[in-house]
């Protein structure tokens, strides 16, 4: 395969594998599902035209040596690549886990490497990109059916891995215990610590447009009527748990509390910062939760209340609930 050949499919793949994993984490589950075959479908593919690029890069070090920056930057780049296919493939194999070999979760360190490998590929594609051969010259009958075979094994082999994978949801999360209260894992998106928060002095501030703010105390939420639900929280840290969740409708406390009808989105913000905006649609699904199988939620499960967005990964259960702003 011509050189520039096999750079454009690696970077292909790669800019798909990107796509697709960020992507994913901002859709419903329903919605990421060709998302998430498709990032499978792409990491295999970066793995099978590796085989080019290493006797590529092969010849080009032994012509040139480890002179330039530029060489080093691919270099750098192709010791990410590794990392981040080798931890994408034992993850599936179900070598690693969110729990081990590490306390931090291997599918995180996955994430990590990609991100930083994207960064990288476009370093070194402005270090040494290439104009020739023209790309016209490319797209004959022999790369076409190169390309074709290349994908049709990437499908194959990405079947063969998932008949053989271990139990794991399309998201590639595995199971963490289900219906246990609070003994289930504590991950905090944003890496900040729990805060400390006293309950008599928290307040929930209820925010809309045109209007003074409303405050209420976790006793004034008790006064509510009650939700409860038993919703699968999937974790971007690669596990998944089903609870029971207990607490306050979202989009009925809102409505309690004045909020418009022709308000369209419900943002969710935390003690600690971590904010997210949902459209009407999701919040109605929305739950406040304060409890957990029936056990009021633990300080790393987000103590006082936390948002529960069924269908959405786990990083927009916004924890430590301090406000809402409907608008």
């Amino acid at each position: 395969m011509p050189r520039r050949l096999a750079n454009l499919v690696l970077f292909a793949a790669i800019t798909t594998l990107l796509a697709s994993g960020i992507v994913a984490w901002l859709l419903p589950d329903a919605a990421a599902e060709t998302l998430y075959v498709a990032h499978r479908v792409a990491g295999v593919a970066l793995v099978l035209a590796l085989v080019w690029k290493y006797a590529i890069a092969r010849r080009s070090l032994r012509r040139r040596g480890v002179r330039g920056s530029g060489v080093w930057i691919g270099l750098a780049t192709a010791g990410l690549t590794v990392v981040a296919a080798s931890l994408g493939i034992a993850w599936t194999a179900g070598l690693v886990s969110f729990d081990r070999p590490f306390s931090y979760s291997a599918l995180n360190l996955h994430v990590i490497a990609g991100l930083a490998l994207g960064a990288l590929v476009v370093a070194h594609a402005l270090a040494r990109g290439e104009s020739r051969p023209a790309l016209v010259t490319l797209a004959g009958r022999r790369a076409a059916l190169r390309g074709l075979a290349l994908l049709a094994a990437s499908f194959v082999a990405t079947a063969a891995l998932d008949r053989f994978a271990l139990a794991r949801r399309d998201s590639g999360s595995r199971h963490a215990g289900s219906f246990t209260g609070n003994a289930f894992p504590v991950t905090i998106w944003s890496l900040d610590s729990v805060p400390n928060i006293d309950v008599q002095s928290w307040r929930l501030r209820v925010s809309r447009a045109n209007a003074r703010p409303v405050e209420l105390s976790y006793s004034d939420l008790a006064l509510f009527p009650r939700s409860e639900a038993s919703v699968v929280l999937d974790c971007t840290g690669g596990w998944w748990s089903e609870q029971r969740w207990s607490g306050v409708s979202l989009i009925d406390l809102l409505a309690r509390c004045g909020m418009s009808e022709a308000a369209t989105r419900v943002e969710v913000i935390s003690v600690t910062g971590h904010r997210w905006t949902f459209d009407r649609s999701e919040a109605e699904q929305a739950l406040l939760a304060t409890h957990v199988g029936g056990e009021p939620l633990s300080a790393g499960h987000g103590y006082p209340l936390r948002l529960v967005a069924p269908s959405l990964r786990g990083f927009l259960w916004i924890k430590w609930v301090g406000e809402v702003v409907a608008a």
